[in-house]
This record gives structure tokens, sequence and C-alpha cells, in this order.
């Protein structure tokens, strides 16, 4: 499964916020669409004031670890046409490699539903919910929450720029199959992280190793304004070809966004690349408890190989951010 790489084609400023409005007003229009066919109880859930402080209930963990009630309508709870209008609106407001993606981590749930564990700890493809902060309007400012097990997506619209900050995307078992299908949706972003370490010149593969990380990730979820301090690898001191390289692995996140959003996206993180650092801690091949950090002006992206919990083969937690721009709110300076 997902596999992106971003060498999105170079589009006018015009052509690409027109691109970027069809997007949104996409997205809008499938929401709508969406909500039209709840009952007053259910979107009453669904839809949430803007400015809503519960947009930050958000969890990677199962249904019954958390001390929290998740915000929107639960995809368990909703009839075929319900779901299949979620869907639909998810489709929409994602890239095909976003919906595909999303529709991965969903799938490797039905693996951990067959676990001795999972009604106590609500291993459920059912355990996803999905809320609106605002009401969906083309040309509008509001936003929308997905997530349950090992994914949060926080995607909010402010004049017509899309900001998918901060977003958890996860995934155990790491590679499985289902219906005959071999799938491993994350497969690409542990690779692509290993291939780039690999392609650096000796000095700043050598400056890029960290003598220690954390258990899971510095910034997941609960921690919005915690950042940790630079380190690694400078980009700025690298390659042009590594650069192009590093480009291409933030894509991997970048590109849940439909393809004008990422590229308007993508075009600032490579005006901040000379100061943006990629960091490693693990076995330099990419087997085993790795993780890595890039971390950029407006960028941090942490990516962490976890062991087995619920099923064999381990798992990968990961999250986006940018600490300038969190749910579309401008963050104070981080604590």
């Amino acid at each position: 499964m997902l596999g992106v790489c971003l060498l999105l084609p170079v589009a006018t400023s015009a052509v690409a916020d027109s691109s970027a409005d069809s997007e949104a007003a996409a997205a809008a229009a499938a929401a709508d669409r969406f909500l039209a066919t709840l009952d007053q109880a259910q979107a009453r859930r669904a839809v949430l004031p803007a400015a809503s402080p519960l947009i930050g209930n958000w969890s990677n963990l199962p249904a019954r670890m958390v001390r929290f009630e998740r915000n929107g309508v639960r995809v368990g709870d909703l009839n075929a046409a319900q779901r299949a209008a979620l869907f639909d609106f998810l489709a929409a407001a994602l890239s095909p490699e976003g919906a595909e993606l999303v529709q991965g981590v969903i799938a490797a749930e039905r693996v951990l539903a067959g676990s001795a564990r999972a009604a106590r700890l609500g291993w459920s493809p059912d355990n996803y919910w999905l809320a609106f902060f605002g009401a969906p309007e083309a040309g509008g400012d509001w936003s929308w929450q997905f997530g349950g097990h090992h994914l949060a997506l926080n995607v909010a619209l402010r004049r017509g720029v899309m900001s998918t900050s901060p977003s958890f995307i996860g995934i155990e078992p790491a590679t499985f199959t289902l219906d005959g299908v071999e799938m491993a949706p994350m497969r690409a972003h542990a690779a692509a992280g290993a291939a780039l370490l690999a392609a650096l010149p000796a000095r700043h593969r050598n400056a890029a190793l960290l003598s220690s990380r954390p258990r899971e990730l510095y910034a997941g979820a609960g921690r919005d304004g915690l950042i940790p301090p630079p380190a690694g690898s400078r980009a700025g001191d690298w390659p042009a070809d590594r650069r192009r390289q590093l480009t291409d692995l933030i894509g991997l996140w970048v590109g849940i966004m439909p393809p004008a959003a990422a590229q308007r996206r993508l075009a600032e993180i490579e005006a901040e690349l000379p100061e943006t650092r990629f960091a490693w801690n693990g076995p330099a091949d990419g087997s085993g408890a790795v993780y890595y950090r890039i971390h950029g002006p407006t960028l941090l992206i942490e990516f962490s190989a976890q062991g087995a919990i619920g099923a064999a083969g381990g798992h990968y937690h990961s999250i986006y951010r940018n600490p300038t721009n969190e749910y579309a709110r401008p963050s104070q300076a981080a604590r």
C-alpha cells in the first residue's frame, strides 16, 4: 500500500490557489452530504463550536483506555448509508493516498479485533469518530477531526489554506494479510527513513545519530506545545540530491492532503530545508526499534517503531506537527 512520492508539478500561484479552493469546496460539499444523513441527535454530536477547546481531545490509544469522551459520531453507531457517506467524505477531503492510508490503519484494527484482549481494550474498526468544528462551508473557516486507535487527523481550513497539524498516524500490525491480500500501510515511512540515512555522506550520517530516544514520541497525544530540542544533521549542509530525498520523505505525511494543498505546504517546507534537521536512533538498516525525527522552523515529524502488543510483527507510531499553526490556531512559543 501507500508509497507517496510528491514530485508535484510546478504551478503558478493563481492556479495553485484555484485548485486548493476547489479541493476545499469538494470537502465541504462531501461533509454536507454526510451531515444530511444524520438524525438530529447525531448531528448535535457531529458538529461542535468552531472555537471549542474539545478539539484537543484526541488520542492514539484504544477506545477503552481513553479517559475522555471522544468528539463526534462513532463509526459503529452509523447505519450502512451513513458509513458510506462518512468514507466518501474522507475520500473527498484527503488525497487518494491519504484515504488509502486511513483505510489501511482501520484494516489493521480488524486484525487486532481478533485478539483475546480486543473486548477489554476496545480494538475494533467500529471505534473511530468523526467530528466537525464549525459548519463545513466552501470558502469558510472550519475544521474536522477523525480518529481512534492509532489515528488522529486534525484538518482545518482557514482563509483557504489547509492545515493537518497535529496528525497522528500509526499501525499495528505493521504488516498483515487480510482477505488474502498482504498489507503494509506504513512500509514506505519506515523504509524511506532508513534509505535516507544510508544515502547520506558519512559525516552527515554520523551527525544524524542520536544517543537516546523517547520511549514513543516527544510530541504525541496530550503533548500539544511540547517540542524537543533541535538535534541531528542539518539539511542545509547536505548535497542537493539528499535534500530532495528528505523532501520526498516529508511528503509521506504532507501527501495525505489533496494535491494542491500538499503542494502549497511542501513549498513552505522546502524553503526552510536549510534549517531543517534529520535525527536517527536505532539500527542503521531500519530493523528493530528505530526512531527518527525531522525538525524544521514550522515542521516536526517523529517516527517510532514499537514492539508487538496485540499481534506479531510490531507496529509504528508517528506524528506530524506544524508547531506554529496547531489546529490552524497560531500557537504561542513552545513550552
